[in-house]
């Protein structure tokens, strides 16, 4: 039997959830972690239909899983892209996550996630892990004054997880829920590469004189915080409804116009790839991408000058502009939407710099950010 206490930090993002798992210590006495990232869309399966996709040999417990909560059955990974597409359960950036059904199925996966990921570490099997769990997750951080009690007691109670795929029965005990915003847990990851350990070339954020403009761009929404040195100051935290989706929005209707229809699905991808399929034919939209962020970045500078002179802050002071989230990615063809927020925020503060983001364990990923952050910090 493996037993102890074991870690689970989990970011619930719109477009997907990112899971950590930390459990025990490796040679070097480094924290042993795994990172999942399953996407959290929620089908509900009829009574009838779950042995029917259990025997179809189509989905397996690598890419799904069905549960029972409250007598009903629901599913998620490929079982549900495939069978629920258009009826899932999903989040929303009109429902707070911490009253959200969708966010308590996303954590009893979790939960399933976090046993897979203890018996991958210790090369064991699935029923032969019996641990505690120390629980992280992360809240906008204008919900977090609101959000972390009723959050902390979502999360404490779920008693128990019962999955059909995989065959897992579990009791859950829940040692500590630390709730933390988001935003302030990717500056962390910025900032430190361990608990202990400043990252040298991210020292010169630190000095309390300095004065950095986070903005976490998700899917619905964009996070909005200011740090000075290393500590974020409360009154400057604020959300606005603008995030990713407004600029595959707009891509979309500039594509429209030139005859082109795509679904919200394709548009969102082809924002990152910068190219899009009609027929046989591929498309270059990069200028239509371009266009689209500009607008977006604008919307965006706007919201942000309005909230600094309603709140009387003084943004010709702000020194660093840090931008992550999902919503910040970028790629080889496609250039990042930051781009485009710091030469409108130049506008507002003409000295501000733009932060280049770290590479964690060889990559750059913005929309990782806040759960390494949040690790470093559980």
């Amino acid at each position: 039997m493996v037993e102890g206490t074991a870690k689970l930090i989990i970011d619930l993002g719109n477009s997907e959830t990112r899971v950590i798992t930390k459990f025990g210590k490796n040679t070097k006495g480094e924290d042993r972690t795994r990172l999942v990232t399953p996407q959290n869309r929620f089908g509900i399966v009829p009574e009838d239909k779950v042995q029917v996709y259990l025997n179809t040999g189509i989905y397996t417990e690598e890419d799904s899983s069905i549960f029972k909560y409250n007598d009903q059955v629901y599913c998620n990974g490929a079982i549900c892209d495939t069978e629920f597409s258009s009826t899932s359960l999903r989040p929303t950036s009109l429902e707070k996550k911490y009253t959200s059904l969708v966010t308590k199925l996303t954590c009893m996966n979790a939960f399933k996630i976090g046993y897979e990921s203890v018996a991958d570490i210790a090369d064991c099997d699935l029923q032969s892990v019996s641990v505690d769990w120390d629980v992280t997750l992360l809240l906008p951080p204008e919900d977090v004054d609101l959000g972390a009690k009723p959050l902390g007691e979502l999360v404490r109670s779920i008693k128990t997880i019962e999955f059909i795929m995989p065959n897992l029965a579990k009791v859950i005990n829940i040692g500590t829920v630390n709730i933390l915003p988001e935003g302030f847990c990717a500056y962390a990851a910025l900032l430190f590469e361990n608990k202990t350990t400043i990252r040298p070339e991210y020292a010169y954020l630190t000095d309390a004189d300095s004065i950095t403009l986070i903005i976490d761009i998700g899917a619905g929404t964009s996070d909005i915080s200011m740090a000075k040195g290393m500590n974020i100051v409360t009154s400057s935290r604020f959300t606005r409804t603008i995030g990713g989706n407004n600029v595959s929005q707009r891509v979309r209707k500039l594509l429209r116009e030139k005859g082109i229809v795509v679904s919200d699905i394709v548009a969102r991808a082809s924002t990152v790839s910068g190219e899009v399929k009609s027929g046989a034919k591929v498309y270059d939209i990069t200028e239509e991408i371009s266009q689209a962020k500009e607008d977006v970045s604008k919307q965006l500078v706007d919201a942000i000058r309005e909230f600094f002179e309603e709140n009387m802050f003084p943004v010709q002071q702000i020194n660093n502009l840090f931008v992550v989230g999902g919503g910040a990615e970028g790629s080889d063809k496609v250039t990042p939407i930051s781009k485009y927020i710091v030469e409108y925020m130049t506008q507002l503060s003409p000295n501000i710099e733009l932060v280049k983001l770290p590479e964690i364990n060889g990559k750059v990923s913005p929309r990782l950010l806040n759960v390494y952050g949040a690790a470093v910090l559980s």
